[in-house]
C-alpha cells in the first residue's frame, strides 16, 4: 500500500487522449498509480480535449497505443 492507496503492483496506466476524432496514447509515458496518470493528464492536456487512464495492458496496447 502506497501512501493509502490500494494498487496491484503489476497494473501500469497510461494516457490516452482523443484530438480528432479517435482516442489515442498521449505520450510514451506509463504511470505505476492511476492517480499520478490522471494528475499529469490534468496538467498536460487543455480543458476541451477528451482524455481518459487506462491500463497498459495488451488489449488497450493494440487498441490506442500510437493508433
Amino acid at each position: 500500500m502506497i501512501g493509502g492507496e490500494r494498487s496491484p503492483p503489476f497494473f501500469m496506466y497510461f494516457v490516452i487522449w482523443k484530438p480528432k476524432d479517435k482516442f489515442t496514447s498521449f505520450c510514451n509515458q506509463l504511470f505505476p498509480l492511476e492517480k499520478d496518470a490522471k494528475e499529469f493528464a490534468k496538467k498536460s492536456i487543455k480543458r476541451k480535449i477528451e482524455w481518459d487512464v487506462v491500463p497498459y495492458n495488451t488489449e488497450n496496447y493494440d487498441k490506442y497505443w500510437y493508433k
